[in-house]
């Protein structure tokens, strides 16, 4: 005999959301209570929708859901919002990471798997992104190198040798996320500058409210990105979006 759904409230935050037939959307959730999950929401695109701008990416919302286990997608009924994160969609380069940032989320995430720990990471990422005065560039690399370490591949470093690093240059090894002065056998090496490799320590292993007030040069701040990039690729390779990069270095062009 089927089992019955079961009536399922929960926080979620919006990763995509796509239009279906004439009125509804299909939207993949990343839920406290069921991790990521895709949903139908029947008649959000009709005049006299419920749902209002509940279903737009970034939207952190509680939602009622008919959950049933093993279908494709659940039935959403309700939405509200928690944060509509508005304040974050008025400047460009918060939205773009705002948009990678989910992207990422959505791309290394297993559906219908439990994750507190990210949403967590999530929720704040994207609240800090919208409320930080400044220096938003650091939350990028802050929450890769985070969901890296939640996932079980986060980097594996010394901390008190990184400090205690003369050269002006070192080493970070890709595969074990290991800091040295050299590559030794084995390594799948990444030349970086002493401040860079630095300031990876640190994104990897501070607070978010630390992270928001690090002030980096630009050259910094673009050395550590493609030190991040190239070492979520190492780890994940095609599962790396790069969907919204693209779009955002068009519009920059």
């Amino acid at each position: 005999m089927p089992r019955p759904a079961t009536i399922v409230h929960t926080d979620a935050i919006v990763l995509r959301s796509i239009d279906y037939g004439e009125t509804s959307r299909i939207v993949t959730l990343f839920t406290r209570e069921r991790g990521k999950i895709g949903v139908m929401a029947k008649g959000a695109r009709s005049g006299k929708s419920r749902f209002g701008s509940t279903l737009e990416p970034l939207a952190h919302i509680n939602v009622v859901l008919y959950f049933k286990v093993g279908r494709d997608l659940q039935i959403i009924s309700e939405a509200s919002h928690v944060y509509t994160h508005d304040a974050l969609r008025g400047s460009l380069e918060r939205i773009e990471t705002g948009l990678r940032i989910i992207e990422l989320t959505s791309s290394l995430l297993q559906s219908d798997e439990e994750q507190p720990e990210i949403f967590s990471l999530l929720a704040g990422s994207l609240t800090a992104l919208e409320n930080a005065p400044a220096r938003t560039g650091n939350i990028w690399p802050f929450y890769q190198l985070r969901l890296a370490t939640a996932l079980g591949f986060g980097p594996a470093f010394d901390g008190d040798l990184i400090k205690s690093m003369e050269s002006e240059t070192g080493v970070l090894n890709l595969k074990t996320g290991e800091i040295s002065t050299h590559s030794g056998e084995g390594y799948f090496p990444f030349n970086a500058s002493r401040s860079a490799l630095r300031a990876f320590a640190v994104l990897a292993r501070a607070q978010l409210s630390d992270i928001v007030r690090m002030e980096l040069t630009p050259q910094i701040t673009t050395e550590v990105n493609n030190m991040v990039t190239a070492y979520l690729k190492f780890h994940v390779e095609d599962a790396y979006p790069n969907r919204s990069s693209k779009v955002f270095a068009q519009l920059a062009r």
